[in-house]
């Protein structure tokens, strides 16, 4: 049974090098937004921001992707929230 890392090492990647893309165009694991700040009356805090396997850049500060993987055993919509990704993604 492949894990979501094997997912991306034997299937994802091969397939953005076929694609044209190169390393110096490919993030794995990274963090595409900050995280959202929550106020508690005087003190704030923030939470986590939003990650990606694939972040696909045309130029090192402009991203034009965002490619998430499953592992095999999992269904493409497993896990899916439709609010992760928002119109606002622009930089």
């Amino acid at each position: 049974m492949n894990t979501e890392a094997d997912t991306c090492r034997k299937y994802v990647l091969p397939k953005l090098y076929s694609a044209g893309w190169n390393d110096d165009q490919i993030n794995e694991q990274r963090y595409f937004t900050d995280g959202r700040i929550v106020t508690l009356g005087r003190s704030h805090y923030r939470k986590p921001g939003k990650k990606v396997d694939y972040l696909l850049r045309y130029k090192p500060h402009y991203s034009i992707a965002v490619v998430e993987a499953k592992a095999e055993y999992k269904k493409p919509a497993m896990d899916f929230n439709r609010q992760w990704i928002t119109p606002r993604l622009s930089a």
